[in-house]
């Protein structure tokens, strides 16, 4: 059996990058490798929409993530975090766990963050010095109006972190034209190669925002990074064939071009919307992500039986829900290389599964995805 992966990441890898996986790596330390490292972080300036420096870690997402808190953070600092889902909910995780002051703001799972909310705070508050946020909350499939938070946000001079994990490549998000201070992203999302990179983008008018007294960190501490790249080298060993299928991915990205990219996501996603709510589906999130896409099955049917039967009948791997949200939703990705035949794909395979779980199909669900998906490339 093919498997297939439409979870919200790991992300299927398209075969170009691929073979640049099976390459012989060079070792890092030398003007070989140091010439990838410098045209990569020139072409994750592009992706990232800034200016400023761009550290790429050995990481996971998270790993960014923290490295953001220990860098930007300093004992006695207080942070303000909206949430509105499990990885909003662990910006506040990281923050307790180095002891740093926070204060959160919860909205319904699955429904956007409210920039006034976060402007009330901020005025209530002066003493807050940084905001961290999502933008693609991976959890709910909600994606959040970054735009307008960041105008809350640089007026005022406090720091915007963001989770743009499952966003970074699929959602326009022009970190130095919106204002936004500092992005991280993660390699195994949009950025279409096996996880183990985190990056994070500092924007220009934060140069500084790492250096002086900090929290505790040693492997996560930028100014090492910003020291040794100058010599096309990371502070520690890198994940070289990663930066190898990295520079590949990069490469497509820009034969592609970001805003056909982020086109093509919007279509898939609405293909996705479209023949799923065919079947009888329901969007979980009042404000779906384009990368991530979340399902309440129709009733009678079982999220979790759902999950199953395509992982055993069709090789198809999605993601169910988490924490509070288990056996009500499932999660289908479609970040990455991915077409309007993948959306056949998994529309045709759930229309047999809520048929064998109970639950008569409607016919043309195919055609009413790509019937959607059609009318947004002619819009």
């Amino acid at each position: 059996m093919k498997i297939r992966l439409f979870t919200p990441g790991p992300v299927e890898i398209p075969v170009r990058i691929l073979r640049a996986l099976s390459a012989v790596p060079p070792h890092h330390r030398t003007d070989v490798f140091r010439d990838t490292l410098r045209r990569v972080t020139r072409e994750l300036q592009w992706v990232h929409g800034t200016e400023g420096e761009v550290f790429l870690l050995s990481a996971s997402g998270t790993g960014g993530m923290e490295a953001c808190v220990v860098n930007l953070m300093s004992p006695g600092d207080k942070a303000l975090v909206p949430t509105a889902g499990k990885f909003g909910d662990r910006w506040a995780s990281i923050l307790k766990a180095y002891g740093v002051a926070h204060e959160t703001i919860a909205f319904d799972w699955g429904t956007a963050i409210d920039p006034a909310a976060i402007q009330k705070a901020l005025e209530q508050d002066p003493s807050i010095k940084a905001v961290f946020t999502t933008h693609s909350e991976t959890s709910t499939g909600a994606v959040h109006d970054l735009e307008a938070i960041a105008k809350i946000t640089r007026p005022r001079d406090v720091m915007l972190i963001v989770d743009g994990i499952t966003s970074v490549g699929v959602h326009a998000l022009p970190q130095d034209k919106w204002g936004v201070d500092v992005v991280v992203c993660g390699s195994q999302k949009g950025m279409m190669i096996p996880p183990g990179i985190a990056t994070v983008s500092l924007a220009p008018w934060r140069a500084s925002a790492i250096e002086g007294q900090k929290l505790p960190r040693f492997y996560w501490d930028l100014t090492k990074a910003r020291k040794s790249f100058p010599n096309g080298e990371t502070a520690f060993t890198p994940p070289v064939s990663l930066v190898l299928a990295l520079e590949e991915a990069l490469t497509m990205m820009k034969e592609e071009g970001l805003e056909p990219m982020y086109v093509r996501h919007r279509r898939i996603a609405h293909a996705v919307w479209a023949g799923a709510k065919a079947l009888g589906f329901k969007l979980f999130s009042t404000s779906p992500s384009h990368s991530v896409t979340s399902l309440v099955p129709p009733e009678g049917v079982d999220a979790s039986a759902v999950v199953k039967r395509l992982r055993e009948v069709h090789g198809i791997y999605v993601a169910g829900g988490q924490d509070q949200l288990k056996g009500k939703i499932f999660r289908i990705g479609h970040m990455g290389a991915y077409d309007l035949a993948d959306v056949h794909v998994i529309i045709g395979a759930l229309e047999e599964c809520v048929a064998a779980l109970g639950k008569p199909a409607n016919a043309g669900t195919i055609a009413a995805a790509t019937a959607v998906r059609e009318a947004w490339q002619t819009a």
